[in-house]
């Protein structure tokens, strides 16, 4: 006997139970050829390697059968290229490797290890992502006490004045202005002409010159005396009179 596996994919645009009824159908048309199945393998629906009918995925299943010969094959593929349910389809003869292989396969052997290796790599993914997140904690916190401390360092050097000691201005205006206008009108009332004198300080007036002031109004002025006319000009005068 021969070993065969034929895997065909179906569209995804078909409900649960009509994809199933596709894939029974085609199981069925193995048997009726006269071969055996060894094993149908339901993979479920997978993303396709490349657009198939504008289509990104499908719903794989794969048939492992044994049969005398491989006459009934082109019969099964004729089918497959008749409905238009099937994406694609790939029948292979298996050599006692691949035969090995999917026995292996079924039993667990061949994915135990790998699966021993995606665990043992999460399990070190998860440990490394925990002493991330510690570290990150932790400079959090360093940071923040850092900050802390050099705040404390400001406020001791630079203390803040107590409220109690500044005046409050704002709250009282009118007290502050009561409390500095005494001081102003005792200012004022105590010497206002020393005010005036130092805005406008006084003139004197040298004695030299109050001499010839003095001179001057009490001497008599004699007009004749100090206007001499010429004998031409008064000649003129006359003249004309």
């Amino acid at each position: 006997m021969r070993r065969y596996e034929t895997t065909f994919i179906v569209t995804p645009v078909l409900s649960d139970g009509e994809i199933k009824q596709a894939a029974e159908s085609y199981i069925s048309h193995i048997k009726k050829a006269g071969a055996e199945i060894v094993h149908v393998d339901q993979m479920g629906l997978k993303q396709l390697a490349y657009p198939i009918k504008k289509r990104n995925s499908g719903v794989y299943y794969s048939v492992e059968y044994s049969a005398e010969n491989g006459e009934m094959i082109d019969g099964l593929e004729l089918a497959f290229r008749r409905d238009e349910r099937i994406m694609r389809f790939l029948t292979i003869k298996l050599d006692k490797f691949g035969i090995k292989y999917n026995e292996d396969k079924r039993s667990g052997i061949i994915g135990k290890r790998k699966k021993e290796r995606e665990d043992a790599r999460a399990k070190i993914a998860a440990e490394a992502q925990a002493e991330l997140e510690v570290k990150k904690e932790a400079n959090k916190a360093a940071a923040k006490k850092k900050k802390a401390d050099a705040l404390a360092a400001i406020e001791a050097a630079n203390p803040t004045v107590a409220e109690e000691e500044a005046p409050d201005v704002e709250a009282a205006p009118e007290a502050v202005v009561e409390a500095a206008a005494p001081a102003v009108e005792a200012v004022v009332e105590a010497s206002p002409e020393a005010v005036v004198e130092e805005a406008a300080p006084v003139v004197e007036t040298p004695a030299v010159i109050e001499e010839v002031i003095e001179t001057v109004d009490n001497a008599p002025v004699d007009i004749a005396g100090e206007i001499t006319l010429d004998d031409d000009i008064l000649g003129d005068l006359n003249a004309d009179s």
